[in-house]
């Protein structure tokens, strides 16, 4: 067993992205804090670090792919929408949006003076009364008999006219799909920063956090050049596991029985916006159709033994908690069972997160596995 140190220092290397470029998005399992450790990892294995095809099977905050994508053509995958903007606009884009189809009056020529003329157009705009106002504003008492405290009055009415406007735009072919996506990224990004939330979506608190009296401000986001080509999906991972072949596979399921789409239910919602069904005190959309079987007791074994059986990669690395439904020693039978028999661990020390501490230690394992399919 090998303990993984912070032996890169992120930015002696031009291939290298530093984390100041790598936005922080408050979701479970981020692995933005050891990104140096999966870089260390490669080239302790002596993996070629350029040139291959990488495939983050689940993306989440796309964190992983970004931080890889000036080394390796990155395909990545999540399952929830949200996801696959971040994935679209962190990743995807290697080139600076020119919102050209735009026509504001004395707007700039200059492609990034333009981008920041548009984003402060948005951040401009008149609040409206819409679905995010109506349920998870305290307005909601009113309209579903439950006062829900994710944002304030007033940002609640903000995301909702920006993210109506963004939509109008691409509906009226004002933006291309990549600036569609840059500018929900940036949504999504700025909905963090003022969210009443301890960090997921699953509850807000019950007193008002001094970051939800900020007002929700779009922010500029760095596109990174890649001379390589990415491609993101948004798919359940077996519907697209026959067709997918990478050299390097990065496997970070859930690891937990709580399902992702629960915690995260308004970003979904925003990222859609497609006025779903809620239900209950924090509003919940339906989601019998996105739940994943990595969350499943029951299921959960069987589906990693068929992930790691199916995915055509000559490389696999495996992400796991030590708090999650499988122990390390049935993650190493997995891959072994499936003819993967020099398989190694390194173990890092991560921090619990807040939302889902029940016990004062807050230190657990990352388990990251890594075998060569031969």
């Amino acid at each position: 067993m090998n303990k993984v140190m912070n032996k890169v220092l992120i930015d002696e290397e031009s291939s290298i992205i530093s984390h100041e470029y790598i936005p922080q998005f408050r979701i479970i399992g981020s692995k933005y804090n050891i990104l140096p450790d999966i870089y260390n990892i490669l080239r302790e294995n002596n993996i070629n670090i350029e040139g291959y095809s990488f495939f983050d099977v689940f993306s989440g905050s796309a964190v992983v792919g970004r931080f890889f994508k000036k080394m390796f053509s990155i395909i990545s995958n999540d399952n929830l929408y949200f996801s696959y903007i971040l994935q679209r606009a962190l990743i995807v884009i290697n080139e600076y949006p020119s919102f050209s189809g735009l026509n504001f009056i004395n707007i700039s020529r200059d492609p990034i003076r333009r981008l920041y003329q548009v984003l402060d157009y948005l951040n401009n705009l008149k609040g409206i009364k819409g679905f995010i106002y109506n349920h998870y504003t305290p307005a909601s008492k009113d309209i579903d008999g439950v006062e829900r405290k994710y944002f304030s009055i007033k940002n609640g009415m903000k995301i909702d006219a920006i993210r109506m406007k963004i939509e109008e735009w691409l509906e009226n072919g004002y933006i291309t799909e990549d600036e569609y996506f840059y500018l929900l990224a940036s949504l999504l990004l700025a909905v963090q920063k003022i969210a009443n939330t301890s960090g997921t979506y699953g509850a807000y608190n019950k007193f008002w956090d001094p970051r939800s009296y900020k007002d929700l401000t779009l922010k500029y986001i760095e596109i990174i050049p890649s001379k390589f080509n990415h491609i993101a999906y948004n798919n359940d991972i077996f519907d697209i596991l026959s067709y997918i072949t990478c050299d390097i596979a990065y496997i970070d399921p859930p690891y937990n029985s709580r399902q992702y789409i629960t915690n995260y239910h308004i970003l979904e919602t925003i990222a859609k916006y497609d006025n779903p069904k809620i239900a209950g005190i924090t509003g919940i959309r339906e989601y019998d159709n996105e739940k994943s079987v990595f969350c499943s007791k029951v299921k959960v074994k069987d589906a990693l033994f068929k992930l790691i059986g199916e995915i055509k990669a000559e490389y696999i690395l495996l992400s796991y908690n030590s708090d999650g439904l499988l122990s390390k020693d049935q993650i190493i039978q997995i891959f072994k069972d499936n003819g993967i028999n020099q398989v190694k661990v390194n173990i890092l020390p991560y921090r619990r997160f807040k939302s889902n501490s029940k016990t004062n230690n807050n230190t657990v394992s990352e388990y990251i596995f890594i075998g060569e399919r031969k």
